[in-house]
């Protein structure tokens, strides 16, 4: 049996934080990866095609979607190709589920009950595999819908076919813990491949037998970057299956921290840093031909454009000339990092409190200044992280926690002086 596994589209994101173009370029994304996918499918010649959940996004489902589902399921059906689709928390079988009313094409089977239920994969009207599966009755699924699937007994391969968190899964802490399993039970359950979803993260939890999450097809954020897609599964050898990623997303978000800002002192340099930063990083991951891409750049730290990036009108005209430069569909510049650039030299000849303590500061952090803890009038016993039993030296401890502590006591005063 060769399958392709998916899961997590959510059809119909609304991507309310975005704008109006791109929430519909992103809609519009997540249909061309499910079409990319049956295209392969057809190609191909695969003989079923797995959804573990999450098909939709929630209540919410548009006409032309709904329409656009129902033509490019029809295509696998024609060809012979089976669906075979569980439900998971954003889709689950309630009256107001998308699922509920929807005319499935032939060909499609949709698991909605948490009780399982188990589907043959055919090929030319022989059994090449088969394919059991829970769906999710509620939107906060809490029982562990793996520990009621039946032990396979077929001479055929047997999937798993579930929407759930699997414990110590990365990315498991991203989503809520619906339908929790653990990984012990499914690799003693006796079926010879897991099919995933939930969590949006592409990983194997397993290879023998092979559990894996095939991560969402189109990413939704800027948190979830890297390729995008489903994996093809090959159970023709039992002994030996096969998982490869197949990549379908065709607009991906990637992330930038730009840090070491103190000489950029123009805004055109500071373009050039992010231009050059994001060169770099597409040498080692181009991605797919004719991907686009929504980047979120970070910047951090001490910057001379502290300022000169809080005048209106600032940011945004450096987001229009870097995107446009770098062709980009959307770029988000944070600049809640930034901080001020700060020369300690200048404030250490004030009269005031601030250099008083800038001077101090220095002066305890100098070997050969003045001894810490007599200075402080601080003993050993008075500190929590000082063990005199490891031969460590109390005024040496000192000077290594004083280390840079000028630099924040600067920016910690000057930051209440400014208005």
């Amino acid at each position: 049996m060769r399958f392709l596994h998916l899961a997590d589209l959510h059809l119909d994101t609304a991507f309310q934080s975005r704008s109006r173009e791109i929430r519909e370029e992103l809609r519009r994304a997540v249909r061309t990866a499910l079409e990319r996918a049956v295209d392969h499918a057809l190609r191909e010649g695969l003989d079923a095609v797995l959804v573990a959940g999450d098909l939709f996004d929630g209540e919410t489902l548009t006409l032309q979607t709904e329409r656009f589902l129902q033509e490019v399921l029809s295509r696998l059906g024609e060809a012979g190709i089976q669906t075979i689709y569980a439900t998971g928390n954003h889709d689950p079988a309630t009256p107001t589920s998308p699922g509920s009313d929807i005319s499935w094409p032939e060909g499609v089977t949709v698991l909605r009950k948490p009780s399982p239920g188990r589907v043959e994969v055919l090929r030319d009207g022989r059994p090449v595999g088969a394919v059991t599966g829970a769906g999710h009755a509620s939107t906060r699924e809490s029982r562990d819908l793996s520990r009621t699937f039946p032990r396979p007994s077929g001479s055929v391969p047997e999937v798993g076919l579930l929407h759930t968190q699997v414990m110590g899964a990365r990315g498991a802490g991203d989503h809520h813990r619906y339908a929790p399993s653990e990984l012990s039970h499914l690799r003693s359950s006796g079926h010879d491949y897991w099919a995933l979803g939930h969590v949006h993260v592409r990983q194997a939890l397993s290879e023998t037998p092979p559990i894996h999450y095939p991560g969402n097809p189109q990413g939704r954020s800027p948190r979830e970057t890297g390729p995008k897609g489903g994996l093809i599964v090959d159970l023709s050898r039992r002994e030996a299956p096969q998982v490869e990623f197949l990549e379908l997303a065709t607009i991906r978000w990637e992330h930038l921290r730009l840090t070491g800002l103190e000489e950029e002192n123009r805004l055109e340099g500071l373009a050039r840093r992010i231009e050059s930063a994001w060169e770099e990083a597409r040498v080692e991951d181009p991605g797919a031909a004719r991907t686009r891409w929504i980047l979120r750049v970070e910047l951090v730290g001490p910057s001379p454009l502290h300022h000169p990036l809080t005048v209106d009108g600032a940011v945004e005209e450096l987001r229009e000339v870097v995107g446009a430069s770098l062709g980009l569909l959307d770029l988000e510049l944070r600049t809640e990092l930034l901080r001020p650039a700060r020369r300690l030299d200048d404030h250490l000849d004030r009269s005031d409190v601030l250099g008083e303590a800038l001077r101090l500061a220095r002066s305890l952090g100098t070997a050969g200044g003045p001894a810490p803890s007599s200075a402080l009038d601080l003993e050993g016993g008075e500190l929590a992280g000082f063990d005199p039993a490891k031969g460590r030296e109390l005024d040496d401890y000192l000077r290594e926690l004083l280390d840079g502590q000028d630099t924040t006591l600067l920016d910690l005063l000057l930051e209440r002086e400014e208005p």
